[in-house]
Order: structure tokens, then sequence, then C-alpha cells
């Protein structure tokens, strides 16, 4: 996949800093465009104070060679920065996660927090808060994944590989549950990377959030990874989500992979992903010239969701190995049939 565009939102803060450095490193690895975004309310940010944080802001990342533009939203940072991020084709965004708040105490005026909700695509959210911030300048050296052998979960797990790729960091995964199963589940995502082997696989037992931030202690992470599943919309409640936990309390950076809930809409040119369409999962690719290939996202031998693999352009299925090229034509078995496609209503063609 990689990142293309890269939409950092800030207020001019020393903190806000931290993230939009953190974005600029990110941008000057991936050779991505930076946008950087300022939100002016009436009760917030005066208009030409916001211009003025813009013209800093724009003049420091410049300095590091980025290719950079600037944007000044009207409204609440936590719909504006969304909805810049739609406009832009932003593949990242990048937020402080300063005003999380913590679990059980959310605050819906949390800009991180609505961000995580609403964006169209990747949310990092830099650690600018607590004693120990985000050191933009160290780099990331090590990625930690979730996973639970799902096929969202692989997607997850292929973005944190992708993003070591880039930033030359090692990778670990953890799975949390029972002992046999948090292996099995291991084995299938490692299975599903076709040789890329990551540094280690950690099975634990017991709360998957509580055991994800635990490693990422024990580990000394620099970023955890994880999927958007089981992130609700704003009216939804995220108190019980992994993704949700993880974000406020991992002693680091935490990437939320877009892996679920996306619309065609919302997959730019040259890209592809796991979408919904009436409900139900889809595989789709779009091609650059704006062709739209709609699949239906179970493989075609046992049922399981297959993952999108950017290097190879296929559809793997991280459970047997099958594979199917970006039309869903079958290249590899145990699957003897081509991935169906997906009308408007849903139905398998």
């Amino acid at each position: 996949m990689g990142y293309r565009t890269i939409l950092v939102a800030t207020d001019g803060s020393d903190r806000a800093l931290i993230a939009q450095r953190r974005a600029a490193g990110l941008a000057r690895a991936f050779w991505a465009r930076l946008v950087i975004v300022t939100a002016f309310t009436d009760e917030g940010i005066p208009r030409d104070a916001a211009e003025d944080v813009l013209a800093y802001a724009a003049q420091e990342a410049r300095r590091g060679e980025v290719e950079t533009e600037t944007r000044l939203l009207d409204g609440p940072p936590g719909e504006a920065i969304p909805a810049a991020a739609r406009e832009t084709w932003a593949d990242l965004i990048v937020v402080g996660s300063l005003g999380m708040g913590r679990p059980g105490r959310f605050r819906l005026g949390s800009v991180a927090e609505q961000v995580a909700h609403a964006a169209p695509c990747d949310v990092l959210i830099v650690r600018t808060s607590g004693d120990t911030p985000s050191d933009p300048a160290a780099g990331y050296r090590r990625v930690l994944a979730g996973t639970d052998g799902s096929g969202t979960a692989s997607e997850a797990v292929a973005r944190a590989f992708e993003v070591a790729e880039v930033v030359h960091a090692e990778v670990a995964l953890v799975s949390v549950g029972d002992p046999l199963l948090a292996k099995i589940a291991l084995e299938k995502t490692v299975k599903g990377l076709y040789g890329i082997a990551p540094a280690r696989s950690i099975p634990r037992a017991g709360d998957p959030a509580d055991e994800i931030v635990a490693v990422a202690g024990e580990e000394g992470s620099d970023v955890v990874v994880v999927g958007n599943q089981g992130l609700s919309g704003l009216k939804g409640r995220l108190l019980g989500s992994v993704p949700g936990a993880v974000a406020h309390r991992a002693p680091c950076d935490v990437l939320v992979a877009r892996t679920t809930g996306r619309t065609l809409d919302e997959i730019p040119p040259g890209r592809a992903g796991i979408i919904e369409v009436d409900g139900r999962k889809a595989a789709a690719y779009v091609e650059d010239d704006g062709t739209a290939h709609v699949l239906s996202a179970r493989c075609q031998h046992l049922g399981c969701t297959v993952g999108w693999n950017a290097t190879d352009r296929t559809w793997d299925c991280p459970c047997h190995g099958s594979r199917y090229a970006f039309d869903g034509t079958v290249i590899q078995g145990p699957a003897t049939r081509d991935l169906p496609m997906v009308g408007q209503n849903g139905a398998s063609g």
C-alpha cells in the first residue's frame, strides 16, 4: 500500500509540534505529500492565529525537504479534519494524543478520539501526553501488531510490516486468548505474509487490550498497530473495543489501520481494501483509471476473509494460502473458483 498523502493537524502548540514532526518524518520515508491543517472556530483558534500557525508549520516541514501544502479549516477540528482527509485523498491522518482522557472517562470533545472514529483512512495517534511523549527524532525501531488470525487483522499486520520495511524497524506479533488458539492465530498470520518472518511471535492469555498494552511496554515498542475492527461511529459505544482501549492506554504511538467499515468511494485509484456493501464485506480494487472491481471477500475454499497484498497486487487468504488476482481470478489453490463479483445490492454475481 504505502502512504502517498499524509495529513497532520496542528494547533501551534509544542505538543502538536511533536505530532507534526512525526508526520514529516513518515512523509519523508514514504516520499509522500504532507498536508498540514489547522481548524479555526469562533470558540477556539481565531482565523488570523490559525493562518500564522499554518505558515510556521509549513516553514518547519519544508526545512526537512518534504512536499508540503497547507489548508485552513473552518469548523470543529474533530469534524473538519476527517472531511479534509476525504478531500485530499489522505491515506493517513496524524494527530496528537493530548486530550484523549482515560478509558471510562472519554470526552467527546477530544479531537483525537473524534478523528479516530470518523476518519476515512488510517490514523496515527502520536503520544504527545504524559511524562515520556513520543520522540519523532528517534524514529520507529520496534513495531508491535495485534492479531486474531482474521483477514482484517492480517490486513493490519500487513500494514505494520509495510511501515516497518520503510522505516527499517523490526516487527513483533501478539495474539491474545486461549494459548492454543493464540498460537494458531499467529501461525495463520505468519503464513499469510508469504515469506516475511516477524522477529517475534508472542501468544498471551488474558484481556486483549490489557495484554497488548503490557507487551508494548515490555518490548519497548515505539508504535502499536491495530485494526479498527470494533471502532463504531460517534453514536456507538467504543468503551469495550480493543482498538479504542489500546489507543488510550498504550505507552507509545498507536496506528489504527482502517481495515473495515469503508465504502467504495473511500478507495482511491490504484488502491484496494475491504469495504462494506449492504452490511457485508467485499474486496474492492480500483484501477488508476477509476475502474472498480468489487468482489466477495470470502475465500472460495473455506470462507475465510481475504486480505490485500499490496506488493503482489493479489487477494490472499490467511487461512490456507489461496491467492487471487486483483479481479478475483484464482491464481493459487487450494481454492479452485474465482472470487465472485458483488453487485451494488450486496449479492454475489
